[in-house]
């Protein structure tokens, strides 16, 4: 249980941090900027980090436990 508790709380940081980071990159190439000037948080840009981010929170959470059983 210890082994997948560690992989757990792992893929939670690399979610966190792998979002913000594909927000962010999201946010430059989209910018959510309409004609008026009013900047807006665009919805599209938080559904794709968020789906990113699961994603590479399996990732990591599969390869940290196989990295894990190894030892």
């Amino acid at each position: 249980m210890k082994i997948y508790f560690i992989s757990f709380i792992i893929s939670i940081v690399a979610m966190i941090f792998s979002a913000i980071i594909v927000y962010n990159i999201a946010d430059c190439i989209d910018p959510p900027v309409p004609e008026e000037k009013h900047s807006y948080m665009l919805t599209e840009n938080i559904v794709k980090s968020f789906f990113l981010s699961i994603m590479s929170g399996a990732i990591v959470f599969i390869t940290a436990v196989r990295l894990q059983r190894k030892k």
